[in-house]
Parts: structure tokens; sequence; C-alpha cells
């Protein structure tokens, strides 16, 4: 029993002084794949603990998912276990976010080996605390939980991501001991205080980490028919295939298209992760200065058996305000979009709703309303007519289940995929716009000094956010092209062929994805189409 102990004690030593030893031999982590599995330190982590062994203050700008939270998880938890009296404070830029790092704190300690589990005096979703008077505490930056107590190891998470970076920041450091840690992470947010903070001389030590330090951060999938501005990423970055290849699929799968977010996102230096003011959202600029009719602009008249989305963005008609604005577009085609009516004018809300309902019994489009403000009303007044309308699932915490709602709710977290998805199908010429007044709105739509995409200094982008809300309904409109299309069933050969033409499909072959073929009823059964040479069956 004797040797067991000297074992141990030696065991215990040698854990106690030697960091790297103790995470890699006895720290788990759940992975991707909610496995529980060893941790391993990384490149990207083992940078970050040499850096910290020079200097104890370090402010680190990374891209996404680099294990950088794990590794100072823990790091301090190290800490924590071992001294007495350490205390330690996480602080992240949201409730949920402290709460999803503690559960990595609790994952370490839980699957500890009996002999490092000392005792523990509190346990709880925010707090763990060691006999030996160590804790650990987490809180959002918005908390005021932190202040008056004093702690010697501060991680600040996603600090570019808090409400008021400079204050927060501030009252950080009046929480910190002489000798404490303190390490800020985060992915860039654009030109806040957060950018000021990393350019600022202020004592910390300032690690940059790219995206080509993640392991994951390989493809495998040769990309095809690069742009211009890929390739020369690509070059110009010095990319090995599988660098190149992941650049791609990130590119475009999450990013959608749009090499400022990605920059953003997943830097490959310090320089490009802050998007500048000033500069354009869209990758496309339009030869147009003005513009002046407001009002209904019809570019193309409805047709039978295509399907049409109307997006509508809704102000309070005030003289100086915002523009209430609706975009038709035709999504018969997804990879051939045609914008084919709009409306644009400063008109009380009541005067739009009879706009809005003017076009609708010309195209009758599913509508994707925003639901935020102004909006409600016209949602209601569509309801109360039977419309078809975009809905979208809400879970209600209250009675514990998911409702449909109907619009669109444009918030923060929407906003971007709103925007992301725009900005997609333009970088990728699946738009025709057509209407003279959404080109001079993209035109003047650009980053402000806080990187938020939005109009210009005295310009508008009611148009730009209508389309956007149009292309939100191309999940939902297939549904209604199905309605329609069985409610318009070809009665004669002259319709038939109308509908092949609209559609771009052969009769025979939308008769088999089952809208309304009847072999008994059609009688259409010998028609061969003309378009069976160019589709096939």
């Amino acid at each position: 029993m004797g040797k067991k102990q000297d074992l141990l004690k030696a065991e215990l030593v040698k854990c106690a002084n030697d960091f790297v030893y103790f995470a890699n031999t006895y720290l788990k982590i759940v992975d991707k794949k909610n496995r529980v599995i060893p941790l391993k330190l990384n490149p990207a982590q083992q940078i970050i603990f040499d850096t910290l062994q020079e200097n104890p203050h370090t402010a680190i700008l990374k891209a996404r998912q680099l294990g950088s939270t794990t590794f100072i998880a823990a790091f301090f938890f190290w800490k924590t276990l071992f001294t007495p009296n350490e205390k330690t404070a996480v602080i992240a830029h949201t409730r949920e976010a402290a709460e999803n790092i503690f559960r990595i704190y609790q994952t370490y300690y839980e699957f500890l080996p009996k002999f490092f589990k000392f005792g523990t005096k509190t346990q709880s979703v925010r707090e763990l605390a060691f006999s030996h008077k160590g804790s650990i505490r987490v809180s959002s930056a918005n908390s005021q939980s932190f202040r008056g107590s004093t702690f010697t190891n501060i991680h600040a998470s996603e600090f570019a991501f808090w409400d008021n970076v400079s204050d927060t920041i501030s009252s950080v450091f009046q929480a910190a001991t002489g000798n404490s840690f303190i390490v800020m992470e985060t992915t860039a947010n654009s030109l806040n205080d957060a950018y000021q903070f990393w350019i600022d001389n202020n004592g910390f030590e300032k690690l940059f980490i790219s995206w080509k330090e993640g392991v994951d951060y390989r493809g495998k999938k040769s990309p095809t028919d690069l742009t211009q501005e890929e390739a020369k990423y690509i070059k110009d970055n010095h990319l090995q295939p599988d660098e190149a290849f992941w650049f791609i699929e990130t590119l475009r799968g999450k990013c959608g298209n749009n090499i400022n977010t990605f920059n953003q996102e997943y830097p490959i230096t310090a320089d490009v992760a802050f998007i500048t003011s000033g500069s354009k959202f869209f990758n496309i600029t339009f030869g147009v200065s003005a513009w002046e009719n407001t009002g209904y602009e019809e570019f193309f008249p409805p047709k039978d058996y295509r399907g049409y989305i109307m997006g509508v963005d809704t102000a309070s008609g005030s003289p100086n305000g915002d523009y209430s604005a609706f975009v038709i577009i035709d999504a018969t085609n997804k990879g051939n979009i045609n914008v084919v009516a709009s409306f644009y004018d400063r008109v009380p809300v009541k005067t739009f709703i009879d706009q809005i309902e003017r076009a609708y019994k010309r195209y009758k489009p599913l509508v994707v309303c925003e639901s935020n403000s102004y909006g409600l009303a016209v949602v209601d007044d569509l309801v109360m007519k039977g419309h078809q309308l975009f809905r979208r699932v809400h879970y209600d915490k209250a009675e514990d289940r998911y409702t449909e709602k109907f619009g669109f709710n444009t918030n923060r977290s929407s906003r971007p995929i709103l925007l992301s998805r725009l900005y997609e199908f333009m970088a990728k010429r699946w738009i025709t716009l057509n209407d003279v007044r959404i080109k001079f709105e993209m035109n003047n739509f650009i980053y402000n000094d806080r990187g938020r995409p939005e109009a210009a200094s005295g310009q508008h982008d009611d148009l730009v956010m209508s389309l956007g809300l149009a292309l939100q309904g191309l999940e939902q409109i297939d549904i209604k092209i199905d309605e329609e299309r069985i409610e318009k069933r070809p009665t004669n050969i002259g319709q038939m062929l109308q509908m092949e033409l609209e559609t771009g499909n052969s009769y025979k072959r939308l008769s088999n994805q089952n809208y309304f073929y009847n072999q008994q009823n059609s009688g259409f059964d010998e028609y061969v189409s003309p378009l069976t040479s160019i589709y096939g069956e």
C-alpha cells in the first residue's frame, strides 16, 4: 500500500508541475460527434501555451474553432485544481456562451481519476469550488456578479462581441490580482472597441492565430471554376492544395461567397480580420448614379405555372423616414431568378397594404413579410384575407412546444443569414434585377464603422432588404407551385405546351412528379413533348 501511495504522490507532484503532461494524460473533452475523448494539445493550443509562459497578459485574435477556449479552460482548470485559493473567472459575451464554457470545466472534473478529485464545496451550473478554497466561476459580460471580487485567472471570451467592450474590460482589470493571468480571446467583429484594444500599446502580448493552424481546416474535394477573387487569394497566401480546397468550400458554403465575411471569421493575417468601414458589401457595382421614379414598377407580367415570391419591408410612412417597399421575384428556376415587379415609396401603412393587395391579385405570390414593428399590421391583414404567407417555426418556452408564426423576424441573429443568402445569389449572378432602384441601393450598401452592413449615410436599403426577404421564401415556394399546377392542370394540348414552356419541363416529367398526372383521365397518353429531345423522359 505504501508503494502505491508513493506512486500516486509522485504522479500528483508531476501533474502539478507539468501542465502539458497533465492535460494530455488526464483531461477529457466532448468532441463534435458527442464522444468523450482525451485532450491532446493541437498546434494552435501549443502556441497559446508557449505565449503564456512569456506573458501572462495575452490578447488572442483568432480564426473560429481552433480550440482556444478548450485550451484556456484546461490551463486555468489545472492552475485552480492544484493551487489553494486560486480563483478563476470566465466572462463570455452571453450567458449561454458562459454556461457552454463551464461545461468544459465540468467535463474535465467529471472524468478525472478519483485520486485527482479533490473535495468540492460547490458544484452548480456556474461555479465549481474546491475545499482548498480554489474556485471557477462563469458569467456573461453584462452581469455584475464579479464586481467586488478578485481573481488570479481571468478568461475574457469573445470580448469583441461584448455590448460595452471598453467598460467591461476596465471592470475585468479591476477584478485581477497583481500576479494574475488575463487571457483575452476573440474572433474579429469589425472596427469596434476590441479593434482599438488590439492595436493599442496596453501591456498585452498580441497573439494572432491563423486558420491555417487548424488541423481540421483541410479539404479533399478539388474546387472547380475558380473566380478571379478565389484564385488570387490562393496565390497570394501560398495555399497548399488541401488548404485551397477547404478555403473554397468554406467561402462558398459558410460565408455566402463573401470574402469580407470569410476574412472576419477565418482570417489568415491580423490585418484582414477587421472589416474596413465604408467598404462595399456587394462585390458588384452597377452603372447607376441616381433614380427618379417612386411607386409601383412592373417589368414582366404574371404567367401561369410559375412561382412568385414577394418580399415586404414596411415603414411608418413618415415623409422623412424609410421607404415602404416590396419586391416580387420569379423563383420558378432558383438558379435564374428574375425581379418582375417592385414598389418603393413613402406612404401610410394602409396605402401600402392596398398596393400589396393589388400586386398580390396579379401574381398570387408567397409573401415573406418582415414581422417587426409596422410589418405586423401587414401580416395581420394578409392573414385575415387568407393569403399565403411565409411561416417560421418558433419554440414557445412558456407552453413548451413548437408553434408556427407568420412572417420573417429580422433581428441580430437572422439579419446576417438574410444578407448572406442575398450576397451569394448576387455573387453567383443568379438574380436579374431589372429595377434601377435596387441597383442604386446595392451600390450604396456598405459596412459601417462597426462592421454592420447597411445603407450609407443619407441612403436607404429598403429594396435590398425586400429582395433579401423574398429569397428567404425559396424553401417554401415549391409547395405553392405544386398547388397551383394542380389547380391549373392542362385540359388541352395548347395548355400542356404552355406549361412546358413556362416550367422548362416536359409534361410527362411533371406528371411523374405526381403533380396532377392521372393516366385514365389525362387524355394525353400518346402526347410526345417537343421538350423530350432536350430534357429526355
